[in-house]
């Protein structure tokens, strides 16, 4: 791939593809899954990133008063994430002087833990959610046999994204994303698989993680007519409830008030009662 002809949003989407052609060596076992979870947090966060400044309409990335020279630095920081993966491809060449008797068999679903699948697979289908077009790469997967590779990786990618988003920053945008992706995540299981897993990956998800497995708090609130606190789920809302129970201090309802405290499931909607 010749640097000078790709475009920025080429490159995004390529390095957005790269991630799901990293595949894991069946010797790591259970033990490495919450490093495959970490390396889709990058992604996500990557994805939430180029979500958040527009990458596919805006050639500014969200800041009018870019300059060519950072619009160049922002693609190079994506092509130099592409140099990562195919680095990792290159060490993953490891398997043609394997020696007789090493396994080099590819961790498979039936090789993770079901609970572990199903957020992968959940990073995996936000993450692409975003993505337009295809890739130019072409390449297959490739296995990596040793953990310090992948952990490499993920902090190499992770300084990268750091830089990307501290160039072009857009806190808002990422903010209201990250809670977007938190509430597609329907259980606590999950949402603390996440939290740990996007410990030094991605601070927003890993706080965001956290925010939803946590209790709501209510201190000294006062109801002079109708209120509702805590989440809303529209009546027609399918998925399970997430978080711990409500804490209350000081809550006071007037005589003509009425006040819902608490998360709504379904059914009539309060305001309608």
């Amino acid at each position: 791939m010749a640097a000078g002809t790709i475009s920025i949003t080429a490159a995004f989407t390529a390095c957005v593809d790269c991630f799901g052609y990293v595949q894991l060596g069946r010797h790591f076992g259970r033990d490495f899954q919450t490093d495959l979870l970490a390396l889709n947090c990058a992604r996500l966060r990557l994805t939430r990133w180029g979500q958040a400044v527009n990458i596919y309409e805006d050639p500014y990335l969200g800041r009018l008063d870019a300059k060519p020279a950072e619009i160049q630095t922002a693609k190079d920081t994506l092509l130099q994430i592409l140099v990562l993966f195919a680095n990792t491809e290159n060490i993953s060449k490891y398997k043609l002087n394997a020696k007789a008797g090493d396994d080099l068999s590819i961790l498979g679903p039936d090789d993770m833990d079901p609970a572990v699948m199903v957020i992968n697979n959940k990073m995996r289908e936000l993450a692409i959610r975003r993505q337009r077009g295809s890739s130019v790469l072409k390449t297959a997967s490739w296995a990596l046999y040793h953990r310090s590779a992948l952990k490499e990786l993920i902090v190499n990618i992770t300084s990268l994204i750091d830089n990307i988003e501290t160039l072009f920053p857009a806190p808002q945008s990422q903010v209201a994303l990250v809670r977007e992706e938190t509430a597609q995540i329907e259980d606590e299981q999950s949402l603390n698989l996440v939290e740990s897993a996007a410990q030094d990956v991605d601070s927003l998800l890993q706080t965001a993680a956290k925010e939803a497995i946590t209790s709501h708090q209510y201190s000294n609130v006062v109801i002079k007519g109708k209120a509702q606190t805590g989440d809303t789920f529209r009546s027609d809302w399918k998925g399970k409830a997430i978080g711990a129970s409500h804490t209350y201090d000081g809550v006071k309802v007037d005589k003509e008030g009425k006040a819902l405290i608490g998360n709504k499931y379904g059914g009539t909607d309060f305001w309608d009662g």
